[in-house]
């Protein structure tokens, strides 16, 4: 759903109507974002803090850039920053690395496992990981979100695979 720009306008300035069309605009997508990456006992908190936080700065959209992104890209922030505030990395739920034998087969210990390994991955790579194989975004629309050259994006995937699939491996998973 694209948000009209005065419906953005509109919501800076306090109306209710507006925010509540924001909001249900933009809900499943960040509660997801969240959810992988606080996992699920934290994610109501942190959802809440991100429209808190991203009405409280919603002055603050230029309208230069896709509102889409720039709210994702807020979310983005305000869960990582929740990662730093707590100084613990939780376990995230699944997503692909290029191979996803969770999807193959059910088998409650090798979901178990992929969540262990992706819970040692550094916060922003478990993030990059999530936004292209998760969410299929593209390069450009990652790299607008996490703030970093979109040429940046690919390489910190390719380690983002390797990482997860070197933990994978040292945790007893055969390929």
């Amino acid at each position: 759903m694209v948000l009209a720009k005065e419906v953005i306008e509109s919501a800076s300035r306090g109306d209710l109507e507006s925010q509540r069309d924001i909001y249900e605009s933009l809900i499943d997508r960040i509660y997801r974002t969240v959810l992988r990456v606080v996992g699920a006992s934290d994610v109501d908190d942190v959802t809440q803090d991100v429209f808190l936080h991203l009405f409280a700065n919603l002055h603050k959209f230029r309208f230069e850039s896709d509102f889409q992104t720039w709210a994702h890209r807020l979310a983005v922030n305000e869960t990582l920053q929740h990662l730093r505030r707590r100084k613990r990395i939780a376990i995230v739920s699944i997503v692909s690395a290029g191979v996803d034998p969770v999807s193959e087969q059910n088998d409650p210990d090798l979901k178990e496992l992929f969540g262990v390994a992706l819970s040692r991955l550094d916060a922003e790579l478990r993030m990059i990981l999530d936004l292209k194989e998760s969410q299929q975004l593209p390069y450009s629309q990652i790299a607008e979100i996490v703030g970093i050259p979109e040429g940046t994006v690919g390489s910190r995937l390719n380690r983002a695979r390797r990482e997860l699939k070197s933990q994978l491996l040292a945790l007893g998973w055969e390929e």
